[in-house]
């Protein structure tokens, strides 16, 4: 009986955490139309480029700028699929710290992953949805499979912080 009961709390979190990953992360079609039609902004006080490889990387006071979404961090390196005009993957290290509208993350290192649309948070990771955290050594979002796992190590777990009373306001707003 208390076995059942745990397996139900498990699962109840572990639905509260995609649902909480999901507004933090994930955008309808159509948003996802409109975000690729918006152009990226990105301020750094060095920029070096090794040209022949295509790898760029912006350095000290980087701020990304794409819509709502403001990305900072000491250094971002855009690494460029075989040579060519498209984004293989995307690398921020240092403070990193991202913002959209009312939800951010924290961490030491991101790295996108175009084809994949996979976001790794590394190095004291931490989302937030208004008042809803969760936090570990590893962050993976899956955008495209509408999913997250939050990985922990021998040193520390997975860490979900949850406030009921946040959710029930932002259903009644209409935030959901």
């Amino acid at each position: 009986m208390i076995r059942e009961r745990l397996w139900i709390w498990v699962a109840a979190l572990a639905g509260i955490l995609l649902v909480c990953i999901g507004k933090v992360q994930f955008v309808s079609a159509q948003e996802n139309q409109l975000k690729e039609a918006l152009p990226i902004t990105i301020t750094s006080d060095r920029m070096k480029g090794d040209f022949k490889a295509g790898i760029i990387t912006f350095q000290d006071r980087v701020k990304v700028v794409r819509g709502e979404m403001v990305l900072n961090a000491d250094q971002v390196t855009v690494h460029p699929k075989d040579g060519g005009d498209d984004i293989e993957r995307i690398v921020a290290t240092g403070n990193v710290r991202v913002i959209s509208g009312s939800r951010s993350s924290v961490s030491d290192r991101v790295e996108y992953i175009d084809d994949t649309e996979i976001l790794v948070l590394t190095g004291n990771a931490k989302v937030m949805d208004g008042k809803n955290t969760i936090a570990g050594p590893v962050i993976r979002v899956y955008l495209k499979e509408d999913r997250a796992e939050v990985e922990g190590n021998n040193t520390e777990r997975p860490k979900f912080l949850f406030h009921p009373d946040a959710m029930k306001s932002q259903k009644k707003e209409g935030k959901e």
